[in-house]
C-alpha cells in the first residue's frame, strides 16, 4: 500500500508540473565556441524591439530562458556578444531547443542553425537557409551580368535570376498551402507581392489612365493583410507597412488621412490589440507632423476614438490633455472661419478684424524681446511690401504690455504701414482663440476671414500666397477700412 501511494504521488507530481509547465515557456539554447557569456531573449514589437528575458551561457555553452507564462506568438529573436543576433518562431510550441555555431558572424549563425521541440522553428529554420542560399546564388548571378557584354549571355544569365525568383514564389505558395495557419505563413502572405495589370489601353494602343496602376496597387494594398492576426504586431512588418501607405499611397493633406485612416481602423477592429496599436501609431504620426493643418486629423483621433470611449486603455489624465488640447486647437483649424479679436491701435482706437477689408489679412503676432521675432520681422516687411499691391495686409499683434517698447520696435523695423494693434488688458482672448503659445505666430486668412494658413514661417507664408495669386491672377486693389 505505502508503495502504492508512492507511485501515485509521484504520478500526480509529474502531471501537475507537466501541465503547469505547459503554461509557459521554455527555449533551450546551445552556442557552440561561446562559453560564460551573457545573451539575451529579445522581440520585435511595431518599430521597435524589446528584452524578454536574458541568461548567462555555462561553460559549454548551455542556457535556458524560461518563464510561466507563455509568450505571445511573433518573431522573437537571441542576441549574442557582438551585436550579431539569430531569429526564432515563437507560437504555440514553446518548449524547445536551439543550437547554432558562435563565429562572430550573423550569416554563420542561420547556417549552423537546428531546432528539436518545435515544427514553428523547424519551418523557420528551412526557409531561413532557403532563402540566403537563393541570395547567395542571385549576387553571384548579378556579378556575372556586369561582367557579360554579349546579349545572348546576358539573357541566359537574367533567364536564371528569373527561375530563382520563380523558386522562390514557389517557396511561400508551398508554406501557404501546406502550413496556413503558421506565422512563416501568416507574414509570407503578408509581404506578398500584388500583381498589378497593365494599364488599359485605346484602339491605337494609347494608355487611357496613366494612374491606373497606382489606383489599383492602392486598392488591393491590404489584400493580404489580415488584421484579425495578432501575432504580426510582434513581427518587424506590420508598423513600416502602415507606415508605408500613409507616407508613400496617399497625399498628406488632412481630409485625406482622415479618410483613409478611419477605413484602415475599420479594418485594424478585427483584433482590439491590432487596432489598439493601429490607432496609437497613426494618432502619433499625425500629432508629431510639421505639416500645417494636420492638428485637424489630431481632432479626428481624439473625438472619434479617445474621447468619446472607443480607446478604454487609454489613461484618464491622459485623455483629460487630450480634451483640453482640442479645446485650444479646434477653433483655429485650417477652412475654419478665424476667431474675431477686437485689439487697440497705438491711438487707442479699436481695430476689428472683421473690419479689415482686404484679399489676404496675415496676422503677425510677436514680441520685439523674442530673437526668433527679430528675425522674422524683416523678412515680413519686405513680404508685405511686395504684396501690398495685391491685396495682403498685415495686421501686426504686438503680444506684451509694454507700450514704449513696442512703439520703439515698430519704428525701428519700420512698420508704420502695417495695421499694428495690442490688448494691453487681456480681453481680446487671441491667446486661447489662436493657440498663442510662442512667438512669433503668423495666420493667413482669405479675403472671407477663412483661415488658409497657420503656424507657418514668412517663405511657406510667400509659397501659399504665390499658389494664391496663381488661382487668381488678377491683382486686387488695396482697400483697407478700421474702426
Amino acid at each position: 500500500m505505502k508503495g502504492q501511494f508512492n507511485l501515485f504521488f509521484a504520478f500526480c507530481l509529474v502531471v501537475f508540473s507537466t501541465d503547469l509547465f505547459g503554461q509557459g515557456y521554455q527555449i533551450k539554447v546551445k552556442i557552440e565556441n561561446l562559453q560564460d557569456s551573457t545573451i539575451y531573449l529579445g522581440y520585435y514589437f511595431g518599430d521597435k524591439q524589446y528584452a524578454k528575458d536574458t541568461v548567462k551561457l555555462d561553460g559549454k555553452g548551455y542556457g535556458e530562458f524560461s518563464g510561466k507564462e507563455k509568450l505571445p506568438g511573433g518573431v522573437y529573436f537571441v542576441l549574442l556578444p557582438g551585436n550579431i543576433f539569430f531569429e526564432l518562431i515563437v507560437d504555440k510550441e514553446q518548449q524547445f531547443t536551439v543550437s547554432t555555431i558562435y563565429t562572430g558572424n550573423a550569416t554563420d549563425l542561420v547556417k549552423n542553425l537546428t531546432t528539436k521541440g518545435s515544427h514553428d522553428m523547424d519551418l523557420y529554420i528551412n526557409y531561413q537557409k532557403f532563402m540566403t542560399q537563393q541570395g547567395e546564388l542571385a549576387i553571384k548571378l548579378r556579378d556575372k551580368l556586369k561582367a557579360e557584354l554579349l546579349e545572348p549571355d546576358k539573357k541566359r544569365v537574367n533567364d536564371s535570376l528569373q527561375l530563382l525568383h520563380n523558386e522562390v514564389k514557389m517557396k511561400w505558395e508551398t508554406i501557404e498551402k501546406d502550413h496556413p495557419e503558421s506565422l512563416i505563413a501568416a507574414i509570407l502572405k503578408f509581404n506578398k507581392e500584388i500583381d498589378i495589370p497593365e494599364p488599359p489601353k485605346d484602339e491605337k494602343g494609347i494608355i487611357i489612365d496613366s494612374s491606373f496602376q497606382y489606383k489599383y496597387y492602392k486598392a488591393h494594398y491590404f489584400d493580404f493583410i489580415d488584421f484579425a492576426d495578432e501575432r504580426l504586431l510582434r513581427t518587424q512588418f506590420y508598423h513600416p507597412k502602415i507606415d508605408r501607405y500613409f507616407e508613400k499611397m496617399i497625399l498628406p493633406i488632412p481630409d485625406t488621412v482622415i479618410k483613409e485612416s478611419y477605413m484602415v481602423l475599420v479594418k485594424a477592429k478585427a483584433s482590439e490589440e491590432v487596432f489598439k496599436y493601429t490607432l496609437q501609431l497613426l494618432f502619433n504620426k499625425y500629432n508629431n507632423s510639421n505639416i500645417m493643418g494636420m492638428d485637424k486629423a489630431f481632432v479626428f483621433f481624439a473625438e472619434t476614438y479617445y474621447l468619446n470611449g472607443n480607446a478604454p486603455w487609454a489613461d484618464s489624465t491622459w485623455l483629460s490633455k487630450v480634451e483640453e488640447r482640442v479645446k485650444e486647437i479646434k477653433p483655429n483649424l485650417i477652412g475654419n472661419k478665424a476667431q474675431e479679436i477686437r485689439l487697440l491701435s497705438p491711438d487707442e482706437q479699436f481695430i476689428s478684424l472683421y473690419n479689415i477689408h482686404a484679399e489676404y489679412t496675415v496676422l503677425f503676432f510677436y514680441e520685439p524681446g523674442c530673437g526668433h521675432c527679430k528675425k522674422a520681422t524683416p523678412k515680413m516687411k519686405a513680404m508685405a511690401d511686395k504684396y501690398w499691391g495685391q491685396g495682403v495686409e498685415v495686421l501686426g499683434v504686438y503680444t506684451q504690455v509694454e507700450k514704449e517698447e513696442w512703439l520703439k520696435f515698430i519704428k525701428e523695423q519700420e512698420l508704420e504701414n502695417w495695421i499694428n494693434a495690442w490688448d494691453p488688458y487681456n480681453q481680446s482672448h487671441f491667446r486661447q482663440n489662436y493657440d498663442i503659445k510662442s512667438t512669433p505666430s503668423i495666420y493667413l486668412l482669405d479675403k472671407n476671414k477663412n483661415i488658409i494658413g497657420k503656424r507657418i514661417d514668412v517663405e511657406t507664408l510667400e509659397l501659399i500666397l504665390e499658389d494664391e495669386f496663381k488661382k487668381n491672377p488678377e491683382k486686387r486693389v488695396h482697400q483697407i477700412q478700421s474702426e
